[in-house]
Parts: structure tokens; sequence; C-alpha cells
């Protein structure tokens, strides 16, 4: 390589990042994570869900016995473990978040529990990101109670920001293959 080249490639390279160091300045603190925040158009990465605690029944495994509903230790309780769908107050898994192990009707009912931003908030209709944690069901999530309204599949282990339409506007989900 010459000398020419390499300092175009150098001067390049220095004017790239003083432009990403002038952008980034010029936002405000916590822009990309804030709750009122732009979503992003692209896949962010699934946080990990908490350590699993034991095994749970493969009748459990079925759409038809995950939506029957029920009581489990793991149905929120704060947090995301294997086989949960999990709802975010904000974008990209930011704040408080809610954890569903059972399908659920009526998300209006229900309270995102762990701790930060949105804690105490009702789920329904102030869900911005979410987290499928189960390996083979999809949850399809419904912009009204009772599984009614548009929907949208959130497929198994895969989480994002809501698309548009659907990012404060959940109110059901249930399981399905």
């Amino acid at each position: 390589m010459n000398r020419k080249v390499l300092r175009r490639g150098l001067a390049v390279a220095a004017s790239g990042m003083a432009l990403a160091g002038i952008v980034a300045a010029g936002q405000p603190a916590g822009a990309a994570t804030a709750k009122d925040g732009p979503a992003p158009t692209h896949a962010t990465s699934l946080p990990d869900p908490a350590p699993s605690l034991g095994t749970r029944s493969t009748t459990a495994s079925t759409p038809s016995a995950r939506n029957a509903g029920g009581v489990g230790v793991r149905h929120l309780d704060g947090a995301c473990n294997v086989g949960d769908l999990c709802l975010w107050w904000g974008y990209n898994y930011y704040g408080s978040h809610a954890d569903f192990y059972w399908a659920d009707n009526n998300l209006n009912n229900d309270y995102f529990n762990s701790p930060g931003g949105g804690q105490g908030q009702r789920v329904g209709n102030n869900a911005r990101s979410y987290a499928n944690y189960d390996h083979y069901l999809t949850a399809r999530a419904f912009t009204n109670t009772n599984y009614t309204g548009a929907s949208v599949n959130l497929y198994p282990w895969t989480g994002n920001n809501f698309p548009g339409g659907f990012a404060d506007n959940v109110e059901s989900f249930y399981w399905t293959f």
C-alpha cells in the first residue's frame, strides 16, 4: 500500500468516528431506551431468561394446556423464565416487565411487577416490547380483550419491539403452534 492510500483511509475513518461522536452527543441521555423513544426497525437481541428452577410437565407444552389457565410459581413471578412470554413497559426491553406462562384474555387486570420504569402500571395497552421464551409455542397477541381485534404472532424464542399498531395496544394473548 502506498502512503497516499493509507492517509485517505485514515482520514475517512477519523471523519466517520467524529461524525458518530457528534450524533451521539446530540442525543439526550437514554433516548434510545425511553418509553416514548422511537422503535428501531431492526431486531434487538433477546435478553437472557432467568435460570431454570426445574422442569415443567410435558402436558404444559401444548397450546390447549397453556390456554386453559392455571397457577404456577413462575407465572407473574417477576422473572422471565423459559416458557414465559415477557412484556416490557418500554422499547428495547426497558423498564419493568410482566411474565406470563399461561394465556391471558385480559391484560388490563395485570400489572408490570419487576423493578424499573413503569412498575405498577397496567400491562394492557402499555407494552412496547416482548420476548417469547418458549421453545415451541407461538404467542398470538391481540389488540382487544378475549382474543379479538388485530393479531400478531410472537414466534418461539424471539423478541423485539412490537410492530406498528401493536405498541401500547395489546390486551390479550394465547399460545398456538
